[in-house]
């Protein structure tokens, strides 16, 4: 939107910021891509061998093998 803005009209970006109300940081931010198969393979294979175990017994294991990510994330894997 910023870009059309500056393209059609000929201005600067600072100033097409401040026309659409947008903050530089959310113009420049790129998101960083994470990959997450090595969690999830680990994941596959806990619970494949320990059948009767749920998420939250797993959530511990893994957290006690060096994975200290957040439970939401986890459970999003699933």
């Amino acid at each position: 939107m910023v870009e059309n803005i500056r393209m059609e009209y000929n201005i600067s970006i600072q100033r097409c910021w401040k026309l659409v109300l947008l903050h530089k940081v959310v113009f420049y931010y790129r998101a960083k891509g994470r990959s997450d198969e090595l969690l999830r393979m680990r994941m596959n294979e806990i619970a494949a061998v320990r059948v009767r175990y749920g998420f939250w017994r797993i959530h511990i294991l893994l957290r006690l093998e060096g994975f200290l990510y957040n439970h939401k994330r986890m459970y999003g894997l699933l």
